[in-house]
């Protein structure tokens, strides 16, 4: 009975490793359709459709500019969304950036939203920064250089900026929105809201898919290469976001004096602002649950950068 038992339990161990290294990791970088619907003149901006080419990908996206801008700003968006994030409140969000001299460009990045799809995986911002370089060369080509330019990502759209900067991307200021500096951790608690499965049941999926599918790992660690980022740098925060995880933030912040740590008002789980969100909770809900505190932060940042 004993040996059965054993027998049984080894069994459901092995199917459930192959399970993590064979199938689930296609299946978690799979993205879905997500296409837009909607643009800024719903929020009374006014913006020009613009298509930015990388890699031979014509990527559909939005210049939102300032009527008397005094700075130009790049937003990633992050894994599985589109430029108009509900989860972000993204609409609401360029035209408050707007509204504060501050022009944007955003895009649908490769396999999302609008976008062209290549192989239909995400990499958690390897081949992604590659877009954000695209953003950057039609910048330089449509607004003076003498205008200070921001990047700002939220989630993935942060490990993306990160691996960009790591390969040489020149901006003037770096804003990132609860990043995903640990792949394999944000897996596994993305993994964990999903299922509502113990997120531990997950770290050999998620060590897996980062080993072997091509996303940060070892040279490319997303973490790491943010410790090495020698400019000032701010980090937005939410505390009890589920996914990309406050200790993460914390552990950047003590380890580059350079990274500024905003940390965001805790949101009750009743709170109007993420009950369209399930699990998800608080995720990259900054602006979305307190604009006022997310704008300040924001512009004092700025302020502080001497543009």
């Amino acid at each position: 009975m004993v040996r059965t038992f054993l027998t049984f339990i080894t069994a459901i161990v092995v199917l459930w490793l192959g399970i993590s290294v064979l199938y689930l990791p296609r299946y978690a970088t799979t993205v879905g359709d997500n296409p837009v619907t909607k643009t800024p003149l719903e929020r009374g901006v006014h913006y020009d459709d613009v298509t930015i080419t990388s890699d031979e990908l014509a990527l559909p996206g939005w210049w939102m500019p300032a009527e008397n801008p005094r700075a130009a700003l790049m937003f990633v968006h992050g894994a599985g969304s589109n430029r108009t994030s509900h989860f972000i409140d993204s609409l609401n969000f360029y035209a408050a950036l707007v509204n504060e001299g501050i022009s944007v460009l955003t895009v649908d990045l490769r396999n999302h939203g609008n976008a062209p799809k290549t192989d239909g995986y995400l990499t958690m911002g390897i081949n992604e920064s590659r877009d954000v370089f695209a953003m950057s060369r039609w910048l330089d080509a449509q607004v003076p250089r003498t205008l200070p330019r921001l990047v700002m990502g939220a989630s993935m759209g942060g490990a993306t900026i990160i691996q960009a900067l790591a390969q040489g991307l020149q901006v003037s200021g770096i804003i990132l929105l609860d990043p995903a500096l640990n792949t394999v951790d944000s897996l596994m608690h993305g993994a964990k809201v999903t299922t509502h499965l113990p997120a531990s049941l997950f770290l050999p999926f998620a060590w897996a898919t980062s080993t072997f599918y091509g996303l940060p790992t070892g040279d490319t660690d997303t973490a790491r290469l943010a410790e090495q980022i020698q400019q000032p740098l701010l980090l937005i925060q939410d505390p009890d976001d589920p996914v990309t995880r406050l200790p993460f933030a914390q552990a950047l912040a003590a380890a580059n004096d350079h990274v500024q740590l905003a940390i965001a008002q805790s949101v009750p789980a009743h709170a109007s602002c993420i009950q369209n969100k399930g699990r998800w909770g608080s995720h990259v809900a900054a602006f979305k649950c307190d604009n006022a505190w997310t704008l300040s932060e924001i512009n004092r940042y700025i302020t502080g950068l001497a543009l």
